[in-house]
């Protein structure tokens, strides 16, 4: 009996074109003592709030499945944020509702860059099309390109993250609002960074039917339950909920999630330190010569360097100090993006950051 070749048992050879030619979202999985890469809380919870999350995963019934509809997570976002529940859809992170999204509308799709990598990660995975536009110098919205772009291909979907990942900075309501005004396709309104922004294009869901808005647990101290959370007309909710899997919040990180944001006061206090923190880390990277840090909305800052940002990456690594690399040709050229952590982080960063820029300028 004839041996068959291996070759045609190469099962990589029916994978899809597009999944052949995608780069995997990059999470460096480095050893450290600080972590400043992921936009994470650098806080953890009382002991107290700690226990009700415990005492609620205890009394879970792990032999059952979720509640598919997560009705008293909503409940808990809904007091949270004044989101109606009939207007909600949960996601296992922000990342499923994006493909969700993409699921239902399909393309062309409309991403400003630079901006979340997710968006045209999953369009990819989804073989969808993209059109990428760049922002201006300062990274505001080339709104009337835009625009003219998303009429010419038909766009079904344009992503707006604002505040902006990895710039930092919220575009102008004029720009938002004309975008919303004239474009024809599904507005993505990505508020990932609203509760260090304190403001929202929520309003605008009961005057724009084609508006769609996103938020997340991860960025105010959940990053590890996964809980994303998609406001839009109870119309593309609907939709939308045909797409979404089933069961997809795990019953841990629903009633672990909803009874620590019971505790709005923690979660509040928290997010008022890292303001705090944040304005501090920035004015303490503008006095830093060789680097320009960008004005932030967000809990992390945008730096661009005079030398070599991946050699800053580099060393700072070396010293256990973690940071997102983003230097590339183009609008990120040296570009290093920093998140808010606790105040001896940021000041054990910024002497590091000192140091290494010293020790260049000596060689």
């Amino acid at each position: 009996m004839a041996i068959k070749s291996s070759k045609t048992k190469d099962l990589t050879r029916l994978i899809r074109p597009e999944v052949r030619k995608l780069k995997a979202y990059f999470i460096d999985e480095t050893s450290y003592r600080i972590k400043l890469d992921a936009m994470e809380n650098p806080f953890s919870l009382p002991d107290d709030v700690k226990q009700e999350a415990i005492d609620a995963v205890k009394s879970a019934p792990f032999n059952r499945y979720p509640d598919p509809s997560a009705k008293r997570l909503k409940e808990a976002i809904a007091e949270l944020w004044g989101i109606g529940t009939q207007r909600m859809v949960l996601g296992n992170g922000s990342d499923e509702l994006i493909q969700a999204i993409i699921l239902a509308f399909g393309g062309p799709i409309i991403i400003p860059v630079p901006t979340f990598a997710l968006y045209e990660i999953s369009a990819a995975v989804l073989a969808q099309h993209v059109v990428t536009i760049p922002l201006k110098k300062d990274f505001s919205l080339n709104t009337d390109k835009l625009l003219k772009k998303a009429n010419d291909v038909k766009a079904k979907i344009i992503f707006l993250a604002s505040p902006n990942n990895p710039t930092g900075n919220r575009f102008s309501d004029d720009a938002v609002l004309k975008i919303l005004d004239k474009a024809k396709a599904a507005v993505v309104l990505d508020e990932a960074y609203f509760s260090f922004s304190n403001k929202t294009f929520l309003p605008m869901l009961k005057d724009y039917p084609n508006v769609i808005i996103l938020r997340t647990l991860s960025k105010i101290g959940f990053a590890g339950l996964r809980i994303g959370v998609l406001t839009a007309s109870p119309k593309i909710v609907g939709y939308l909920n045909k797409v979404r899997l089933p069961y997809n919040i795990n019953i841990l990180s629903q009633v672990a999630a909803e009874a620590a944001l019971r505790r709005k006061d923690v979660l509040n206090r928290q997010i008022s330190l890292l303001i705090s923190a944040r304005e501090r880390l920035y004015n303490s990277l503008k006095q830093v010569d060789g680097v320009t840090a960008y004005p932030s909305e967000t809990n992390f800052i945008l730096i661009r360097t005079a030398i070599d940002a991946s050699l800053i990456y580099e060393k700072l690594k070396e010293s256990g100090i973690l940071v997102k690399n983003l230097n590339r040709p183009g609008a990120l050229a040296n570009c290093l993006r920093v998140t808010v952590g606790t105040p001896d982080e940021n000041n054990e960063f910024i002497s590091s950051l000192r140091k290494i820029l010293a020790a260049y300028r000596q060689t």
